[in-house]
Order: structure tokens, then C-alpha cells, then sequence
């Protein structure tokens, strides 16, 4: 396999040669913490302590150590720092996942997916 040319864009690689992030949650969810981060909402000690306890829960609860433990990790992390903040309640997010998955379930195949607000 050759190298890309230096103009070409491609997806970081994991050292097994596999994309990154699996799905795009995963990269939204890491961008989102940055930003948080960036932006000075959250510090980045917090951030680390809210994912190494998020970490530490999923390990206790017998996950399996995979990218997606690793994931739905940090977003459960992310979900707890916002509520707990008070930036975006969890009644909030769990609204807002109802509303997706309704209109996802209402969507014929094929069709994008439009959230009514």
C-alpha cells in the first residue's frame, strides 16, 4: 500500500490500520468535548475525571475493553458534565433522543430523517 500523496485526505488510522472512529457519534462526541474544553465550559481536568469515572463504571459493570465501550464512555461522560452543569439537562437530552428515534422510526427507508422541533 502506497502512501497518500501529500495532498490527499484520509481518515486517522488507528495502529491496526482501521479508521478511528467507527460511526460518526464517535468523532461528533470527541468534537463537542473539545469544543466544551476550547471554549472554556468545561476544564480539561474535569473532562479527564469525568471520563476516567465513566471508564472505570463500564469496566465494573463488566464491558468489554473495545472502541465502543470507550465511545459510549465518553458520551455518557459528556451527558453527565452537561446536566450537571445545567448547559443541557439529562430530561433534555432524553427529550431530544425520543424525538430522533420517533423520527426515525416515522421515516421510510431511504428517506432522510427530519426531526420536527
Amino acid at each position: 500500500m502506497n502512501p497518500p500523496e501529500a495532498t490527499e485526505i484520509t481518515p486517522f488510522q488507528r495502529m491496526d490500520g482501521e479508521p478511528v472512529f467507527d460511526e460518526p457519534w464517535q468523532a461528533q462526541v470527541l468534537a463537542m468535548v473539545d469544543s466544551l474544553v476550547s471554549g472554556g465550559v468545561i476544564s480539561p481536568g474535569l473532562w479527564s475525571d469525568s471520563l476516567g469515572a465513566a471508564l472505570k463504571d463500564a469496566s465494573a459493570s463488566g464491558a468489554a475493553d473495545t472502541i465502543e465501550t470507550y465511545y459510549r464512555a465518553a458520551l455518557l461522560a459528556l451527558e453527565k458534565l452537561l446536566d450537571h452543569g445545567g448547559e443541557v439537562p439529562a430530561v433534555e437530552v432524553t427529550l431530544r433522543r425520543d424525538a430522533w428515534e420517533q423520527a426515525y422510526l416515522d421515516t421510510p427507508h431511504g428517506q432522510p430523517v427530519n426531526l420536527k422541533d
